[in-house]
């Protein structure tokens, strides 16, 4: 849940409705990346990769309806808020009913787009701060026969080794039995980036990325090379364009 711009995908069959909504949000100048979907289907498979802040979601989707879109984004570890755009009203109370931001009906006015996404933002600062209250700031580890406690932020990388977490701070590192899910959900988003369904990253510890063939790796700032695993490939990217990455950059060799 980000403080700078939040990312937004826009959602409709309709290329000349996704063109109009990508220039309406445009002119808000209130985002950062911006994506856009041609279907529920598409809308589904993107949400995964790239994990936007905010839907602009239409209902009617020959593929899959916005609703069905709107209904498996609350299994999702981190929800993005949704504001409905749609030519017909009788969806209103369905939508509402799954926890939407907005409901906007179509041609959709500039002025009510941007009241919307004022209040999606606002209503992603305030789970940020309930987040960040449970987000733990210290960890336990077994360390020899006894245990020691870890500051999180401390933390460089971690790496997946079968049953157990392998944290890595300056000079050493540790084992923690842990999954790689239960642990993620624990540590801050502003801090910490899931680059591989084995690795998470701080943000702050990547220098670059690389591209070698069709594969991406991250090259941090000790010089370690991780890969990016091919569902984190475009969320990472768009992470990084929209500068939350530490400043890291896109290079080919």
């Amino acid at each position: 849940m980000p403080k700078s711009p939040p990312s937004v995908l826009i959602v409709d069959d309709e290329p000349l409705a996704r063109s109009r909504l990508k220039a309406l949000c445009e002119r808000t100048g209130l985002f950062g990346m911006m994506e856009l979907a041609k279907g529920g289907r598409d809308a589904l498979e993107k949400i995964r990769q790239l994990q936007p802040d905010i839907l602009l979601l239409d209902v009617d989707m020959p593929d899959l309806s916005g609703l069905k879109v709107a209904e498996s984004c609350a299994d999702l570890t981190s929800t993005p808020e949704i504001i409905f755009t749609t030519a017909h009203v009788k969806y209103a109370v369905q939508a509402f009913r799954l926890e939407a931001t907005d409901y906007l009906l179509k041609p959709v006015k500039e002025a009510l787009l941007r009241e919307a996404v004022e209040r999606a933002i606002a209503n992603l600062a305030r789970r940020r701060v309930d987040c960040e209250q449970d987000i733990c700031q210290r960890i336990w580890v077994q360390d020899g026969t006894g245990s020691l406690q870890l500051i999180v932020s401390h933390i460089e990388w971690i790496e997946a080794e079968r049953d157990y977490m392998r944290l890595y701070l300056p000079g050493r590192s540790y084992l923690l039995h842990q999954s790689m899910s239960s642990l993620e959900s624990q540590l801050p988003d502003s801090l910490f980036v899931r680059v591989h369904r084995s690795a998470i990253v701080r943000r702050d510890c990547i220098s670059e990325i690389r591209r070698k063939g069709r594969r991406l790796f991250l090259i941090l700032q000790d010089g370690s090379q991780l890969a990016i695993g091919p569902r984190y490939a475009d969320r990472i990217i768009g992470t990084a364009q929209a500068g939350r990455l530490g400043g890291s950059e896109t290079v080919t060799e």
